[in-house]
């Protein structure tokens, strides 16, 4: 598959933070949710690229990460926050409404923007998503606390090949990826110790008034189905898809069905499928 065009730019928060944003892909416009645990959006440029055949795709940097400003103090690695950068990003990109996007917990900051900004969500698309974490000690476990980059990225690679069904699909995209991913210790800190306990929307799902497809493996080896399927029950009229033989990375694992799951979700047409 032929590598797409990446442009960058910059917009600037309420608060006068600085954020890196890209922009890859042909079609409607899609924001494409951060990690809120410390990676640049570089993973999900890549991660997402098979989209980019169909959808605009925009992903930023969150504070502390890579080209944006630095956080000033933790209150600013909130998962609200995020959401309001990520406004502040529709805003410099022109998008007054689009579709947004969120795996793992991407998706978490993908639920704060559809509840905090309900005008400005046309689809929401939750892969491998929770609406509350009980319990920050399995990330305490496998990726710890700040260390080296390049402890981080082993603990990455480790973390990843649990997580997946075929871990063999990722070894060549891990050799890639992760030499070009830049990592936040404070924001990692932050998740495994305050971050996770903090996090429940149950209550809030009943407000999401977008169209919602909500996309989980069968074998999610980090999130349980039944993470999923509560979802599924709280979004009213949400759309729920399990892929099977699929673990945590259903747009990277099952590639194929992802796009067409997606594509199929927000009726584009069905051309680049011959790629995959």
């Amino acid at each position: 598959m032929c590598a797409l065009e990446v442009e960058e730019a910059y917009a600037t928060t309420p608060d006068g933070a600085r954020i890196l944003y890209r922009v890859s892909g042909k079609g409607p416009f899609a924001m494409v949710m951060p990690v809120p645990w410390g990676l640049d959006s570089y993973i999900q440029t890549r991660g997402f690229s098979s989209l980019g055949f169909y959808l605009a795709l925009v992903t930023f940097d969150p504070r502390g990460v890579g080209g944006s400003d630095a956080a000033r103090s933790d209150d600013e690695f909130s998962r609200d926050t995020t959401a309001q950068d990520a406004a502040a990003v529709a805003d410099a990109a022109g998008l007054p409404r689009s579709v947004v996007i969120g795996h793992s917990g991407g998706g978490a900051v993908a639920l704060a923007y559809a509840l905090l900004y309900p005008e400005r969500v046309s689809h929401l698309i939750l892969i491998s998503t929770a609406a509350w974490w009980s319990d920050p000690s399995p990330l305490r476990t496998d990726l710890g606390f700040p260390g080296t980059g390049d402890e981080m990225r082993e603990r990455m690679r480790e973390e990843v090949a649990r997580s997946v069904r075929h871990p063999e699909i990722f070894a060549h995209a891990m050799d890639e990826l992760l030499p070009r991913m830049r990592f936040s210790p404070e924001r990692l800190k932050w998740m495994v110790t305050t971050g996770a306990k903090s996090y429940d929307v149950r209550g809030g799902l009943s407000e999401i008034c977008a169209p919602t497809l909500i996309l989980h493996g069968r074998e999610d080896g980090r999130v349980p189905l039944e993470r999923a399927e509560e979802l599924h029950r709280g979004i009213l009229g949400s759309k729920l898809m399990v892929l099977e033989d699929c673990g945590h990375w259903p747009h990277v694992e099952k590639r194929a069905e992802f796009v067409a799951a997606v594509t199929d979700f927000l009726g584009l047409e069905d051309r680049p499928r011959r790629l995959f």
